[in-house]
């Protein structure tokens, strides 16, 4: 999953126009304001995933990374690869290791739902995890995943909304920037 900003153009233009007699700062001016922006997608990214699913934000953070925009080269963008996360990161009940249970344990991946899973039980090895069988015998069994966080990115609501908050950072930024040339040079 990547999420990536260019400037044109016709934006750039637009800044040395705006800037007049500092019209050689645009570059300056936008690639502030854009690994501003890449740095505001980033922990947005974290917080609007755990709007929505029950994920600790380090797992989420972990998976990303940000280019850096430079005057040279007017572009960032903010790359999330990670694979499946296991099942014990997100909410298991009960978590505790107890062979005679009845009951199927329960996990929720998305907050507000919990599913039994069949099945499934939690084993301790260098911490509780969860695993289930293949077959009616002992043996082999198999660790349990959910999703990966580019998945969970996937969500059209979730990445409308970090994109508009980008954006809007980015324009806010600009001004910011603008202002901040206008000031430092008449000063």
């Amino acid at each position: 999953m990547k999420m990536s900003v260019e400037v044109d153009e016709k934006l750039l233009e637009e800044v040395q126009s705006r800037l007049g007699a500092f019209q050689k700062k645009a570059p300056n001016a936008i690639s502030n304001a854009l690994n501003r922006a890449s740095s505001n997608v980033r922990s947005n990214i974290s917080k609007e995933i755990r709007k929505e699913y029950v994920i600790k934000a380090g797992d989420v953070k972990e998976t990303l990374s940000k280019g850096k925009a430079r005057r040279g080269d007017l572009s960032t963008e903010v790359r999330s690869q990670g694979s499946v996360i296991p099942l014990n990161r997100f909410k298991v009940s009960p978590k505790t290791v107890n062979p005679t249970r009845k009951k199927p344990i329960k996990i929720g991946v998305k907050k507000g739902s919990t599913k039994e899973v069949r099945g499934a039980f939690v084993a301790d090895i260098n911490g509780p995890k969860v695993f289930s069988r293949h077959g009616k015998s002992r043996l082999p069994i198999s660790r349990l995943f959910g999703p990966s966080v580019p998945q969970m990115l996937d969500n059209e609501e979730i990445r409308q909304e970090i994109n508009d908050q980008g954006v809007e950072t980015f324009y806010e930024r600009l001004d910011h920037e603008i202002f901040r040339l206008y000031e430092k040079g008449r000063g």
